[in-house]
């Protein structure tokens, strides 16, 4: 956030006008003309507002209960602002009227209006000072500007609602993004190989939840079976059958594994739901992994949903609990709250603060083409503080950015990057576009202090889930992350030398670099390191031991002496087609293992 709350002032009287709908509130103080003023509305569970049935109040109008309002407001014949990128306008009028604005706590304005306009006397006009990370430009969305004589600038201060980002480069629209060219010694200061390694034991899992301790792998949740189905009765789709309802300890030093069933660890059924659903969001923090939300069928009522819970995970207690066959009981925390019930998302932290970044609530059986009547997607970059104390967790400093038209997404790759010299996170791809239904090719980038935005960059490869690094290049401050297969619109033929694109998002076997320079400009590098079939789609990534990292994940190329293995890829999906759409056997869950080797040029 880029504001701070100043004095509060009293509320003094409230006065409901059930005919409009509306509640004017009495202040103790009169409003200044032109100065922002910061509004909240809590929406917290038990304690926040609440209509008159008991539903708490969806503040953060993410059609979900729950969910605090934040806003900037400010009316007058002159306004000064600035957006989330640095970009300071400034606004007047005359002839009559007062400017409104009503921005999100990010900067950017929400909505923008002029009340008590002068037909044929109010002018408006403004102007935009670029910032030093700005692009000049400050969208004003607005549902009209009646009887105003608007002089703004179409190029600097545009009058305009949500709108997309830049068509789709090589379908049709204007290829905005450079093409992907071939990684050599010379254009990448490193190479990539990998090597698959023996472990015959390990379980066959997509999308698990994982974290690492000891050297060794902790992994649970997640599916043993391969890419869903879309049968319109829903049960087929996702077959409570291959639900993983047990908990991994794998040793990748000598191939042993440990297993437990959720059942067995003495935690209720009321915990380990939630745990054991699959495409849950999570990280890891030292010796604890945080885990949200997900998807499956609830065993003790049958009905599938995403749940509404963040769990707390003693990573070395419950990995003790697996292979000593003991209780867990105290090695897991676990709270619900509505703005949790996320699946498909992705999750992060940056310092303190935590993101909760895009995904989608689905409620009922996934049935196929009839699917979007059953979910609602997030739309939003969710980011709060968790708080420990003891045996009690709990949230605060909650806050969410919302853009229902380039957020509307699940199921891409949250990455850290250094951005600007300070950590941040870059989300690549997701899908479904509500247009095409396919990929989205514009990253999102989040700064630390929680503000987000939709890079220009327009990207070709991994656009759905798949095992990702991200190398960082002191001498020229660049971010290399490296996506590993998945699923994608673009693939490269290395025997042809042809880039294809396929909208319908096919399995590929291409390794890639997608490489953020200094000054925000992208380019993809395809990797001669292939992977040797349709491998990586919901695949997770364990770093090597000894490998250092900063604290948000980012990998410093310079350690790097020789051949080095940074880490290993385990699991995910296995396809043999490449459009394994409605295919039951085409793809299954692997238990494959690849090293992952970096060698500095």
């Amino acid at each position: 956030m880029i504001t701070s709350p100043g004095r509060a002032d009293p509320i003094r009287s409230v006065v409901y006008d059930a005919a409009a709908g509306q509640v004017t509130l009495g202040l103790a103080h009169p409003l200044n003309a032109g100065q922002f003023y910061r509004v909240r509305i809590d929406g917290t569970p038990l304690t926040g507002l609440a209509g008159i049935d008991g539903t708490t109040f969806d503040g953060d109008d993410d059609q979900t209960a729950a969910g605090d309002f934040y806003g900037l407001v400010a009316a007058g014949s002159r306004v000064h602002f600035a957006d989330i990128n640095g970009d300071v306008a400034g606004i007047r009028v005359t002839g009559g009227g007062r400017v409104q604005v009503w921005r999100d706590l990010d900067g950017n304005v929400h909505q923008f209006g002029v009340s008590g306009a002068v037909p044929g006397g109010t002018v408006l006009r403004g102007s935009v000072v670029r910032g030093r990370l700005g692009d000049g430009v400050v969208g004003l969305p607005t549902n009209g500007l009646d009887g105003v004589d608007n002089q703004l600038s179409a190029n600097s201060l545009p009058i305009s609602a949500f709108s997309a980002v830049p068509p789709t480069p090589g379908l049709g629209g204007v290829n905005v993004a450079p093409t992907p060219v071939v990684a050599t010694s010379k254009n990448l200061p490193y190479s990539v190989s990998l090597e698959q390694v023996s472990m015959p034991s390990v379980p066959s899992i997509q999308s698990p939840v994982a974290a690492q301790y000891g050297g060794k792998w902790l992994v649970f949740g997640g599916r043993t079976n391969g890419l869903h189905g879309f049968d319109p009765t829903g049960l087929t789709s996702f077959p409570p059958l291959y639900q993983n309802n047990d908990i991994f300890v794998i040793d990748p030093a000598t191939g042993q594994v440990w297993s437990e069933s959720w059942t067995q660890t003495g935690l209720p059924s009321s915990m380990t739901a939630s745990l054991a659903s699959t495409n849950q969001e999570f990280y890891q923090k030292g010796n604890r992994l945080y885990a949200v939300g997900g998807y499956s069928s609830d065993p003790s009522t049958g009905t599938f949903q995403t749940y509404d819970t963040l769990s707390s995970i003693n990573v070395s207690a419950l990995m003790d609990a697996v292979i000593g066959g003991t209780t867990a009981l105290g090695a897991v925390r676990q709270i619900q709250d509505p703005r949790f019930e996320v699946t498909g998302g992705d999750m992060a932290a940056i310092g303190d603060r935590t993101f909760l970044v895009v995904g989608h609530d689905f409620q009922g059986l996934y049935n196929g083409s009839t699917a979007d009547l059953s979910q609602v997607y997030s739309s939003e970059i969710r980011s709060f503080r968790i708080v420990e104390h003891g045996s009690k967790l709990r949230i605060d400093n909650y806050s969410a950015t919302r853009d229902p038209v380039n957020y509307r997404r699940r199921d891409g790759n949250l990455s850290p990057i250094v951005a600007s010299g300070r950590p941040a996170l870059a989300y690549y791809g997701g899908v479904f576009t509500a247009d095409t239904g396919g990929g989205f090719l514009n990253p999102i980038i989040i700064g630390g202090g929680g503000r987000s935005r939709v890079d220009p960059y327009q990207q070709y490869f991994s656009q759905y889930s798949a095992p990702n690094i991200t190398l960082y290049d002191a001498r020229d401050r660049s971010s290399h992350t490296i996506l590993f297969g998945g699923i994608s619109l673009s693939h490269y033929d290395f025997s042809t030398g042809q880039l294809t694109q396929d909208p319908g998002l096919p399995f590929v076997n291409d390794v890639t670099a997608l490489v953020r320079s200094a000054n925000g400009s992208s380019l993809e590098y395809s990797l001669s390191a292939q992977l040797p079939g349709l491998y990586g789609a919901e695949a997770r990534f364990f770093a090597a031991p000894g490998i250092k990292a900063f604290d948000n994940g980012v990998i410093p190329l310079k350690q790097f002496r020789g051949a080095t293995t940074v880490g290993y890829i385990y699991g995910g999906i296995i396809s043999t087609a490449t459009n394994a759409q409605g295919e039951s056997t085409a793809s299954t869950a692997s238990n494959t293992v690849f090293r992952v080797v970096v060698t500095p040029n």
